[in-house]
C-alpha cells in the first residue's frame, strides 16, 4: 500500500538536503501523534474550533509528504468539524487514524532508507 508519495519531498530536498528532509521527516513522526489525539479529544468534549483546526494542521502536514488520502480525510473532517456533532465524526476520525498509522509507517521506512 502506498499511502504517500515519496516524490513530493523532492522540492524540498532540493532546498533543504538529505538532513533538513530528515529533520522534517521526525517533526512530523514526533508531533502528529498529539493532533491526532487532539481530534479525538475533541469529539468527547465538543471543541469544533480546535477540532478543526488540528484536521486542518494534519491536513497541511499530511500534503507536504503526498499523503493524499490522509490530507483529503482531514480536510473533510475540518469542514465537517464546523458544522456537525462532533460525536457523529467518531468513525471518519477512526478512519484518518487507520491512515495516519499507515502513513507514519511508510514515513519511518522512508527515513530508514535515507539514512542508511
Amino acid at each position: 500500500m502506498n499511502s504517500i508519495d515519496p516524490s513530493a519531498l523532492n522540492p524540498y530536498m532540493e532546498v533543504m538536503g538529505m538532513p533538513g528532509v530528515v529533520d522534517l521527516l521526525d517533526v512530523f513522526l514526533s508531533s502528529t501523534p498529539e493532533l491526532v489525539d487532539s481530534l479525538y479529544t475533541c469529539v468527547s468534549s465538543g471543541d469544533a474550533k480546535l477540532f478543526s483546526r488540528s484536521a486542518h494542521t494534519l491536513k497541511s502536514n499530511s500534503a507536504i509528504f503526498g499523503a493524499q488520502t490522509l490530507s483529503q480525510i482531514c480536510l473533510e473532517l475540518e469542514t465537517a468539524g464546523k458544522d456537525v456533532n462532533l460525536p457523529e465524526l467518531l468513525p471518519k476520525v477512526e478512519q484518518l487514524k487507520t491512515e495516519y498509522v499507515q502513513v507514519c509507517r511508510e514515513l519511518a521506512e522512508l527515513r530508514e532508507r535515507l539514512t542508511t
